[in-house]
């Protein structure tokens, strides 16, 4: 346990130092953004890169890969039949919060996270990695849907809506084809799987830039919180929210980890791999989720606050889960 909890107080102070410069404004207000271009085009990519070079499909990465597929789909359609039908919230509402609880924030928290307490451990890193591209799925799901729905609200006033599908369909094409994160592991596992020879210093090159991605991603992070705190709320009813709020931080940070692991333990996958998979499962809401919100105009400071709050009691749910997977001899 006092490693779990060194390792959150790493991870929370390296984000309080993001979140203290970006309040103090020790930096130009692009600061925060530039860092996140930098994580998610150069030093995610190539992180992924490296580990998809050398990642051995075997029986437990095929059982992770295909239990966290169907537990990522589970999850969403139980949710949303939750949101939709429980809360009675049909539309980019019911699809934003289902989305909130079923992505994660698998890359700039759960990876720092994972190196952290499963120091040395390769397995660990791949899976939390596989588990990373996996919640790609739910991400594109929730993104045609709103998509949809947008050009549903257009309908009426534009007949042309089988072309304004297409236009969403051609759109989302061209935004996998560009997604640096897919072409890289693409990249890198045909070179694993088919043994093909790659430059060492292409490795080191990759590994290097790899190495910032942890302490780049944490910093940055902290930063968009600040700024989502102090400015992107907007109007906003605690009383309104509360509900779907505290659904959100059940069914994410405790309940989709469950089913994770029931999923993946049914499937065939052990060991390690399992373990740092549910914890995968266990991070807070990914902040993609708040930038999709915001570009839909739906739901924007619910989604921010889904962010802000989840990320916060994480300090607590997160040890719960670690010390739930020790009981069960995973840790």
């Amino acid at each position: 346990m006092a490693a779990i909890i060194s390792a959150l107080f790493i991870i929370f102070g390296i984000m309080g130092l993001g979140f203290a410069a970006e309040r103090r404004q020790f930096f130009p207000s692009s600061m925060g953004l530039c860092l996140n271009r930098f994580v998610y085009w150069v030093s995610l990519p190539a992180l992924l890169f490296t580990q998809m070079c050398t990642i051995p499909m075997d029986e437990s990465t095929r059982a992770l890969v295909w239990g966290g597929l169907a537990a990522s789909f589970i999850g969403y359609g139980a949710f949303y039949f939750l949101f939709s039908t429980g809360l009675r919230r049909n539309g980019p509402e019911a699809t934003l919060r289902t989305l909130a609880t079923c992505f994660p924030n698998a890359a700039f928290f759960g990876l720092p996270f994972i190196m952290m307490v499963y120091p040395g451990s390769e397995a660990a890193i791949n899976a939390n990695m596989l588990c990373a591209l996996l919640y790609t799925g739910v991400s594109i799901t929730a993104d045609v849907s709103l998509e949809l729905f947008r050009g549903a609200r257009m309908s009426a006033s534009t007949p042309n809506a089988p072309s304004a599908r297409s236009a969403t369909f051609r759109r989302i094409g061209r935004e996998l084809a560009r997604n640096p994160m897919l072409q890289a592991s693409a990249a890198g596992l045909v070179i694993g799987i088919f043994h093909l020879p790659l430059p060492e210093a292409v490795l080191r090159i990759s590994s290097m830039l790899g190495s910032t991605c942890a302490p780049l991603a944490l910093f940055s992070m902290g930063m968009a919180l600040s700024s989502q705190i102090s400015g992107a709320l907007g109007p906003f009813s605690l009383r309104a929210s509360l509900l779907p709020l505290s659904v959100i931080a059940l069914g994410k940070l405790l309940l989709y980890p469950l089913l994770a692991y029931a999923v993946m333990t049914l499937v065939g996958c052990s060991g390690v791999m399992l373990a740092a998979a549910t914890v995968t499962f266990a991070m807070p809401v990914a902040v993609l989720v708040f930038i999709l919100a915001e570009r839909d105009g739906s739901n924007v400071a619910e989604t921010s606050m889904a962010v802000v709050s989840t990320t916060a009691l994480s300090l607590v749910t997160l040890p719960l889960v670690m010390g739930a997977l020790s009981l069960a001899g995973l840790y």
